[in-house]
């Protein structure tokens, strides 16, 4: 019952996600294609641009120490629990593993967050620069591996679907994104040596 019960949290939680996923996708569609193609600034707002990346460089470093640090900690209430494995018994050892798991999966998300919001505020500021991984070359092999990536990532959702709804093992199946996640960079890794175009995100 309360594995059923978990199912039905997890689904709900995942349709909210997605559902705040296709809203900002829809919000952010129309600057997609500045990823991809060259930006055409004047050389006043591209030194009004280089000005505010520079303005965002203290923040920045701070964010990601902050989020470096956090998800490092993230580890430390799991390893608190090994202190009462002698004095609870079963029960009591699993409601307060259920909440140390809370805790780490906290610290982990604000880590996340901060790498996010630093990351996309920096990388906002290369697309429009043309800068670091958003060169005019290297925008084009950007072009060329999102057909790629596309393909990819629903042959992932597919294999993670259907592994799940027919072996019922959803508790273990989760560690088909990582290895996808891993795969990815991997094929990225080699067709950017393949062709000096396309770099790694």
């Amino acid at each position: 019952m309360m594995v059923i019960l978990g199912v039905i949290i997890l689904l709900i939680l995942v349709a909210i996600g997605v559902s705040f996923f296709i809203a900002a996708d829809h919000q952010t569609k129309i600057y997609e294609e500045l990823e991809y193609e060259n930006c055409e600034l004047s050389n006043e707002q591209a030194e009004q641009i280089r000005q505010a990346k520079r303005n965002f460089s203290k923040p920045y470093t701070n964010m990601i120490i902050t989020a470096t640090v956090l998800c490092i900690l993230s580890a430390v209430p799991l390893l608190c629990g090994v202190f009462f494995t002698k004095m609870l018994n079963g029960s009591q050892m699993d409601h307060l593993m259920t909440g140390l798991v809370a805790g780490t999966l906290v610290l982990v998300a604000i880590g996340v967050f901060f790498f996010i919001k630093s990351n996309i505020t920096m990388d906002s500021y290369n697309i429009l620069l043309q800068t670091d991984d958003y060169t005019p070359k290297k925008k084009n092999g950007r072009r060329i591996m999102n057909k790629y990536a596309a393909v990819y990532w629903l042959t992932a959702t597919m294999l993670y679907l259907g592994y799940s709804f027919l072996t019922n093992n959803w508790e273990h199946s989760w560690i088909i994104w990582p290895i996808a996640g891993i795969l990815y960079g991997i094929i990225e890794k080699v067709l950017s040596l393949k062709n000096n175009d396309i770099a790694p995100e």
